[in-house]
């Protein structure tokens, strides 16, 4: 074998290989395994292994060093995955010197690791002076600690011959020796993909309060030692609605543990959350589009990985019908007619839907006058202004709306809200909103399907982000990342690998999580969370609904 030398940093990048006693079978980098056969067969041994501990080495196959850990469930069906990270050689040693090392450790002569490697005397002698002198140890035993506190035994080498470590010497069908527990490898490190909006899909001021909400959390998971000794790592990429797909591959590709994405628009979501499924990754969103949870619901075998954090946007329509009775019993609205007006975006809304909420409405007793489909990024809202003008409703309804879109309607319609309640959704939770806002913001009602109460929790939260962040958290969007992260770190808590991609999702079905931002339960239609009291009078497996009203800069609670 030729030497090798190896970079002085390593690369985050890792190669999963998966594998099940039912014989099913997930490769993240076909390439590298195929060039790599003895990794699959030390798998193949681990699925025969009667314990689970996990076992790491380093692998000189090829033209750089490998980190190899395999681990395996403790429970049924069995499932082995190995994991393959780039690695840094210890004190600059060469692929062949490690090598020596190992068979030093292993307790080989001279001789014997010249018959091993193939190699003359002189050879293997001179790669043992090399051992000792880059590492500065003086005995063979010194090698061998250093090889064991390290985990760095490395192969190939003659398995037969040496004295190992006892998980890999089974691994391997070698000799058996005793080694300290805290000296065993570590076990395989927990990752997050990221995915959040770039260039002109990042627009809505809710984006960075969701990245710095989930980096948060994470954060925290670190400080706290990881989750049930695991190491927490993330992998955070930007993609456009239309390269969504090819980022979640690629995140799948690399082996991550779940994905969380931030609110895209666009019905690639449903594709993009596809190409995680085939690992069984878990993908969490707070994205309310009513697609997204149907999707999962007709097609749970290609999307029974994905999860929604809340109820969606059809929810906001009957809290917008609730809100109206609730202002009106108390007497703090007097409607000047019983004719409402909807504006609902076009990319969430279809006739189906909107047929839906045209009988909610007459249901509760109101005539609706106007139904507009609304392009959110282009809407004529002046001509919009006008139509409603002559239609004079006494409220009038608006789908979620980015920032932006929402100014230039409430801009447009000065004159008409002196008579009439504009009441809209989500985006008002932003941070800073009513001082962006200014003026135009004032008796603009607003409600949300998922978003912060003032709890001690909550107060807690926000003290710990102004600390990293130096600003406000906002009432919704960095709170709900922030906990999906946390719904994540109790799954895989629960479950013995958090890999076990099976038996997380079983967790997140059906054990409620109680966070900053209420409780996710995931136990509505198409795995997504429920609202109370529209879909269940539970506050325990919900979320509240909470509508308010802005009044001279503030957010005023009116009911939940």
């Amino acid at each position: 074998m030729a030497e090798q030398s190896f970079p002085a940093e390593s690369s985050p990048e890792r190669r999963i290989l998966e594998m099940t006693a039912a014989g099913r079978r997930y490769v993240s980098d076909a390439g590298f395994f195929a060039a790599r056969p003895h990794l699959e067969e030390i798998a193949q041994r681990a699925l025969a292994r009667t314990g689970c501990e996990p076992v790491g080495f380093l692998d000189v196959h090829g033209p750089a060093l490998v980190r190899i850990t395999v681990e395996s469930t403790s429970d049924l069906p069995r499932t082995v995955r190995l994991e393959a990270r780039p690695a840094m050689a210890p004190f600059g040693l060469t692929g062949r010197e490690l090598q020596v090392a190992t068979c030093m450790a292993g307790g080989l002569t001279t001789p014997e690791i010249a018959a091993a490697l193939g190699c003359s005397r002189r050879t293997a002698a001179t790669h043992a002076e090399h051992v000792l002198g880059k590492s500065g140890l003086r005995s063979r035993a010194a090698v061998a600690a250093m090889i064991t506190s390290l985990q760095a035994h490395t192969l190939p080498v003659p398995p037969e011959d040496l004295v190992l470590p006892p998980a890999l010497a089974e691994l391997l069908s070698a000799p058996v020796w005793a080694i300290p527990a805290r000296s065993r490898p570590a076990m395989q490190a927990i990752t997050v993909g990221l995915v959040y909006p770039t260039g002109a899909s990042a627009g809505g001021s809710d984006q960075r309060p969701m990245r710095q909400g989930a980096q948060l959390a994470l954060r925290e998971l670190e400080q706290r030692g990881g989750v049930a000794g695991r190491e927490v790592r993330s992998m955070a990429v930007e993609a456009t609605p239309e390269v969504l797909p090819e980022a979640v591959g690629t995140l799948a590709e690399a082996g991550v543990d779940a994905v969380l994405l931030g609110n895209f628009h666009g019905a690639t979501v449903p594709a993009a959350a596809a190409r995680a499924g085939g690992a069984g990754a878990p993908v969490v969103h707070s994205m309310v589009a009513p697609g997204l949870a149907a999707a999962v619901d007709r097609d749970p075998h290609a999307l029974g990985h994905v999860f929604q954090a809340c109820a969606d946007e059809t929810a906001y329509l009957y809290g917008f019908l609730r809100t109206l009775r609730t202002l009106e019993d108390s007497g703090a609205w007097c409607p000047h007619g019983r004719r409402l007006a909807l504006l609902l975006r076009r990319s969430t809304f279809n006739e189906m839907s909107a047929a839906r909420l045209t009988r909610a409405v007459e249901t509760a007793g109101w005539n609706l006058a106007m139904v507009e489909s609304v392009d959110e990024q282009h809407a004529p809202w002046e001509v919009i202004a006008r139509r409603l003008e002559d239609t004079n409703p006494a409220a009038v309804f608006l789908s979620i709306l980015p920032e932006q879109a929402l100014r230039e309607f409430l801009a447009a319609t000065v004159a008409l809200r002196t008579r009439t309640l504009a009441y809209t959704a989500w985006a008002p939770t932003a941070p800073g909103f009513t001082e962006r806002l200014g003026s135009l913001s004032q008796g603009l009602v607003w409600s949300t399907v998922v978003g912060v109460r003032e709890t001690p929790q909550a107060t807690a939260f926000a003290q710990r982000y102004r600390a990293a962040y130096g600003g406000d958290p906002g009432l919704g969007a960095a709170a709900v990342h922030y906990d999906l992260v946390r719904v994540l770190a109790a799954a895989w808590a629960s479950v013995d690998r958090p890999w076990n991609h099976r038996a997380v999702q079983e967790h997140l079905r059906t054990v409620p999580y109680r966070g900053v931002a209420g409780v996710y339960s995931f136990s509505g239609p198409g795995q997504r969370g429920l609202a109370c009291p529209d879909d269940t009078p539970d506050p325990s497996t919900a979320h509240h609904h909470l509508a308010y009203r802005i009044r001279d800069g503030r957010h005023h609670l009116i009911h939940d």
